[in-house]
């Protein structure tokens, strides 16, 4: 497994703050355009192009997702206790 996603609410923040939500789809859509409407690609053929919607409409329902946990996720309280230490100790 990869070190950035070992984490995976640190990899969706990571992305989330990185790109806006518009941009992402933005960038998505352009990118569906710009396969589709090349000549001589390998969307050419009906098959591919719709296995290529059908791709990108589950990327879509994945970015609204991930933004969706994010917005969801608390941001961490730098005065709560650590996890699994006894307060006050700095001891597990």
């Amino acid at each position: 497994m990869h070190e950035k996603t070992k984490d995976p609410n640190q990899a969706i923040k990571n992305f989330c703050t990185s790109y806006h939500r518009h941009e992402v789809k933005q960038m998505l859509w352009e990118w569906l355009v710009t396969a589709i409407s090349r000549n001589h690609s390998i969307y050419d053929d009906g098959k591919e192009r719709s296995s290529l919607f059908l791709l990108y409409e589950n990327i879509m329902l994945l970015v609204d997702a991930a933004y969706t946990v994010h917005q969801q996720t608390p941001a961490p309280n730098p005065t709560a206790p650590a996890k699994n230490k006894k307060p006050g100790t700095g001891k597990s």
